[in-house]
């Protein structure tokens, strides 16, 4: 060593610490970067590709190093930002990457930010990828399990020209690749630097290090003499002096100005961020949730307690809900900020309501959000008022239309056949006994009764179409609010079958179709009227549909489930409409709306029927080949089996 120029040797070791402490610090102002969009998915870890896509465009705003940012959940990537030119990053398996695999695991399992790198990148030029596990709350686990991991993909080439690395003005080398320390491959300079008696520096990473090398550019120069180096040393000392304090000052102008940055970001979420550390003391918070909090806005200082801050806002009557119960929701309140495992709504003085979400971090502190949610409860109750609203309406309007109708119902029968009204047999009587002149009036009379007759049967038809309209509404209404009631029975689906075969036999015949049906004997647990209303629906529209060929009607075990199953040879249904078919007020297409009518309410109501047996309902078809309409009913108990077997027989 005394062969070496100390003038020299001082003068890189400055250098040197400066262009480290440079490193470091970029690094480590992205390794916070990275643990912001950490916190916030451990909050949220469902939040929307677009909700992250605002988020992350928040940070690269500020950040011309970043390139992109991926999201693994299970370790297969379903988030990235920017999307372009990473496509084809979505999809991503690491488990199928051996080359990644291991180094996304070290960041599973660290308690910081594990730096890969540097890497060649594939849109060009080098990359540092800095990786965290993400981790959530897991009430069922009591603690935080880990639930993915992210991926920050840095311009290394941009932060080693930050740091001045190319204009260093000596010979410089850099290993530790993958931050494995000062035993890694070198990745700036060459190898041999670290044989050259060079000065050396740790530069500290998240997790793990770097060593960095350096000596003069033209070699190593023998001192002039020993007085001339000691001379030299004062002036070294003091440059070195002056160097420290430079690097001192430069670091905390830097930090700061890392500091406006993050704010700035905190600052651009459109809802309310706070961030408290382990002591439930605050750190920081936004802009936003001091504007929802006005009222506590000014307690909102580094230091204040979360208790202080709840307790003096009950006071000031922040919280709507704290009214006459101060004591029992402030220990509530507590409790929920404690666990910060869950969703909860608050409502404050000014009427807005907040959806508040909290979420630990690995290091203790607690990360929380504030939504202002008072448009969607508005709507809500508006909704909700309006269901009520229309209930009510329905309620009433069952009995006012269905009283006209009883009346119409009830009179065309007579209408349909006139020779039962006394008043028409009387007539006749009268006309028999005038002899020939009666029987000329007769005959016009009769020629009347059958114009009559055709008009009182379109009449009778038309009032119990509408009379099944009025129902379907009805029964709909019934069953969105929760209201049909079900009376459940023991029936052989057997019976069943026949009976509603013997019903449609008729229109079946009229339409030249077969209506079959290979249906064992079975018993199920339903309500027999509701169950027969969704047969009347998928058969009725099963013959409305088809024009040759005809209905076969099938049954078998699903479990403790029966599957009934309604195939015919009609039409079909376009397979983008088939999904639709269950829908309310939807029906295939307009040109079935007129060949069927209807409210478009009959598979609506089948499906929920169906649904309040704890069943299934589905529907497969093909175009001008036929459908198959099939649901699900629950069989009744064994102690209930004890029905003889029967078969419902093919007919028509």
């Amino acid at each position: 060593m005394a062969d070496v120029d100390a003038r020299a040797r001082a003068e890189i070791q400055q250098g040197l610490d400066e262009l480290s402490s440079s490193l470091e610090m970029h690094i480590s102002h992205n390794a916070h970067v990275l643990r912001a969009m950490e916190s916030m998915l451990s909050l949220d870890p469902n939040m929307s590709k677009a909700q992250f896509a605002r988020i992350a465009e928040a940070f690269f705003a500020d950040h011309s190093e970043l390139k992109s940012v991926a999201v693994a959940p299970d370790l297969v990537v379903d988030r990235v930002y920017p999307l372009e030119g990473n496509e084809a990053v979505l999809g991503l398996d690491y488990r199928k990457r051996p080359d990644q695999l291991d180094a996304v695991q070290r960041a599973t399992e660290a308690a910081g930010v594990v730096v890969a790198g540097p890497v060649n990148l594939v849109q060009g030029g080098r990359g540092l990828i800095l990786r965290s596990g993400i981790r959530v709350s897991d009430p069922a686990e009591l603690g935080l399990q880990l639930w993915g991991v992210i991926s920050l993909v840095l311009d290394v080439d941009e932060i080693f020209e930050e740091a001045g690395v190319a204009d260093a003005p000596f010979r410089l080398a850099i290993r530790g690749r993958d931050a494995s320390g000062p035993m890694g491959d070198v990745f700036v300079g060459q190898p041999h630097t670290f044989a050259e008696m060079p000065v050396t520096r740790k530069i500290e990473l998240p997790v793990g290090s770097w060593f960095a090398a350096a000596t003069p550019s033209a070699g190593w120069i023998p001192p002039a003499g020993m007085l001339m180096q000691l001379r030299l040393s004062f002036v070294v000392g003091g440059l070195v002096l002056l160097a420290v304090i430079w690097t001192a000052l430069r670091l905390v102008q830097l930090r700061i100005r890392a500091i406006a940055q993050l704010t700035n970001a905190i600052n651009s979420i459109d809802d309310g961020f706070a961030l408290y550390d382990p002591d439930d003391r605050m750190i920081i918070c936004n802009d936003k949730y001091k504007e929802l909090y006005a009222v506590s806005a000014d307690l909102f200082v580094p230091g204040a307690k979360f208790e202080d801050i709840i307790r003096i806002g009950i006071e000031r009557g922040q919280y709507s809900e704290a009214e006459g119960r101060e004591e029992e929701f402030l220990a509530e309140r507590l409790q929920d900020h404690k666990a910060a495992n869950r969703v909860v709504e608050q409502k404050l003085d000014n009427g807005r309501w907040l959806k508040i979400a909290e979420s630990r971090t690995p290091d203790g502190s607690t990360v929380g959000f504030r939504v202002d949610i008072t448009e969607l409860k508005t709507a809500k109750e508006t909704a909700e008022r309006a269901n009520q609203a229309k209930s009510e309406f329905l309620d009433v309007m069952s009995h006012e239309l269905r009283t006209p109708l009883t009346v119409v119902l009830g009179g065309t029968p007579f209408l349909c056949k006139p020779e039962l009204l006394p008043a028409a047999n009387k007539l006749f009587a009268t006309l028999e006994a005038k002899g020939e002149e009666g029987a000329v009036i007769k005959e016009d009379v009769d020629a009347l009764l059958v114009s009559l007759k055709s008009l009182a049967g379109k009449v009778e038809r038309s009032a119990k179409h509408l009379l099944t309209l009025i129902n379907d509404v009805l029964d709909f209404s019934k069953i969105e609010a929760g209201r049909m009631d079900m009376s459940i029975d023991t029936l052989d689906v057997a019976e069943l079958v026949e009976d509603l075969i013997e019903d449609f036999s008729q229109k079946a015949e009229s339409k030249s179709l077969t209506l079959e049906a290979d249906v064992p004997s079975q018993l199920i647990a339903v309500d027999e009227v509701r169950l027969r209303q969704v047969f009347i629906n998928i058969i009725g529209n099963a013959l409305k549909f088809t024009d040759t060929g005809g209905l076969r009607i099938t049954t078998a075990d699903v479990g403790a489930f029966l599957r009934i199953s309604v195939t015919d040879t009609g039409c079909g249904i376009p397979e983008d409409r088939l999904e639709s078919v269950f829908e309310k007020f939807t029906q295939v297409d307009s040109s079935s709306r007129r060949k069927a009518g209807g409210t478009g309410l009959g598979m609506a109501i089948s499906k929920k029927i169906v649904e309040l047996h704890g069943g299934q309902i589905s529907a497969k078809s093909r175009l001008n080949e036929g459908s198959t309409f099939s649901f699900t009913v629950p069989k009744a108990s064994a102690e209930t089996d004890a029905a003889q077997p029967k078969t419902a027989n093919a007919a028509g």
